[in-house]
């Protein structure tokens, strides 16, 4: 008998919270509702159709979209951590760029050994475009033109032959720091190579002003 009454004043308490709990949140929809707009209804159906049009694969997503519910949307706390939500990702955005210039910049080993391959790079294209600028001028010296297809093939190749053509061809050749595997570029061999592009570059430079020297 006194479990029996036990079971049914428990049954009681758990109804009149039940009450309690209805009649609260009816009194606190009745406050809010007052200070929503006309239409919140219609606003609230245009919210909810678009979770019957989009596909929500995770709860981020749900959560998101849950956030735009009119009346919640509006709330003064809730725009207050979107603002707060977009400034952290705004600071995000901008670090995750600082560390990417940072991880491309590299350590001054990094550095020196990009302006190394930069200038092993460069210097063949130098070479190139020195010799063919050295062919026409021998050529329009020579024959007044540097439109080889109006020349016979014999004159264009003396003129490859004219000493200020040829000695670009004497040029030693440039070991290159890009045919070592990257384990093998430690700081000797990069000093190896450094010297070598300077030394390139420096008898370019002086085979193109030799007052420099």
């Amino acid at each position: 008998m006194k479990i029996e009454i036990h079971e049914e004043n428990e049954t009681l308490t758990q109804i009149e919270t039940l009450l309690v709990e209805l009649s609260e949140a009816q009194r606190s929809y009745d406050e809010w509702r007052t200070t929503q707009p006309s239409d919140i209804d219609q606003a609230r159906a245009a919210w909810l159709s678009i979770k019957d049009r989009q596909r929500m694969y995770d709860a981020e997503a749900v959560r998101a979209w849950k956030a735009q519910e009119p009346g919640l949307a509006s709330k003064t706390e809730v725009i207050s951590v979107k603002q707060k939500i977009a400034k952290l990702q705004s600071e995000l955005v901008d670090a995750q760029a600082a560390l990417r210039r940072l991880v491309d910049l590299g350590t001054p080993f990094a550095v020196y050994q990009n302006a190394v391959l930069s200038a092993e790079g460069f210097i063949p294209g130098f070479i190139h475009r020195l010799r063919k600028q050295r062919v026409e001028k021998v050529l329009l010296d020579t024959y007044g033109t540097t439109n080889t297809a109006k020349l016979p093939r014999a004159m264009t190749d003396v003129a490859k032959l004219h000493p200020s053509v040829a000695e670009l061809e004497l040029l030693p050749s440039l070991p290159r720091l890009s045919v070592l595997r990257e384990s093998q570029i430690t700081e000797a061999a990069l000093s190896r190579q450094h010297d070598a592009a300077v030394k390139a570059l420096e008898n370019l430079r002086e085979l193109m002003h030799p007052s420099n020297a």
